[in-house]
Formats: structure tokens, sequence, C-alpha cells
């Protein structure tokens, strides 16, 4: 279930590489849900999974820019420095597998952050969906870790 990220090159591969880092979030949530001890955990997990399946339906058909901008180079965001939990194959042992989901939770929100700066010319007012993305990344991330205890 190891996810296929993008080199980043340009704006459309930079865009990519945010989708797969929230389809890898809602992966590592259910492959967690699979392990959660109790119904606490299910139902947090499951909230997890279906706010990242939202994200990727919402982000993936806003009003993309196409043509010309699309392949506008992106030259700060470096792809490997988010990489090693989210292109990792799930855990399959609690509660490593919620630990995974955290640092997956933290490396989405840090990309989210970087790709809505470096692209804020081309994302435009766009680029507040991604910022509001990687807030919700961290919170869930805090919120996991203090359900860890």
């Amino acid at each position: 279930m190891a996810h296929r990220f993008p080199d980043i090159t340009d704006y459309g591969s930079a865009l990519r590489f945010a989708l797969e880092a929230e389809q890898a979030c809602a992966d590592f949530a259910a492959a967690a849900g699979v392990l959660a001890p109790d119904q606490i955990w299910c139902d947090k997990l499951e909230e997890v999974v279906c706010t990242h399946d939202d994200r990727v339906q919402k982000l993936g058909v806003l009003p993309i820019v196409a043509g010309p901008a699309a392949r506008e180079p992106v030259h700060a965001l470096d792809g490997p420095a988010y990489l090693g939990i989210l292109d990792a194959e799930p855990v399959t042992t609690w509660p490593g597998a919620v630990e995974q989901l955290i640092r997956a939770e933290e490396d989405a929100a840090r990309y989210h952050d970087a790709f809505a700066a470096e692209c804020r010319a081309i994302l435009g007012d766009r680029s507040a969906a991604f910022e509001k993305s990687a807030r919700q990344d961290r919170d869930y991330a805090a919120e996991l870790r203090k359900l860890l205890g």
C-alpha cells in the first residue's frame, strides 16, 4: 500500500504530491483503525479517514490552473524531505500504527504549509485550503498523541 509520490518539478507535480500525502494519511488511519483497541479509537480513526478522503475529493477538484502556469517550475519543494513515513508501508501493530499516523499527519502538514507558501502566486486564494489542511493535520496529530497518553 506504499504510495508513489511524484518528483516535484513543477506546480502540477507539487499538487499531485499534496494529494498523495492526503491519501497516504487516509490509508494510515484506515490501517490503524483495523488494529484499534476500542470503539473510541475506531471512531476517531474513522473520522481521520473521512477527513482525508473528503480533502482528496475537494482539493482534487479545485479550479486548478492550466496551461503554462501548471508547468511553472517549483524549485523550493524537496519531496524526499517529506517522505520516510508518507511513502512507507503501514505498521501492523498497535500502538505503532497510530504513532506512524501521527508522524504522517505532521509530515503532510509541513508539506501543505510549504506548498501553499511556494505556490501562493499560482494558487491565489486556493492556498488557504492547503493552509487549513495543514492546521487540521497538526490538530489531528496532537489529538491522537493525547489519546495515546
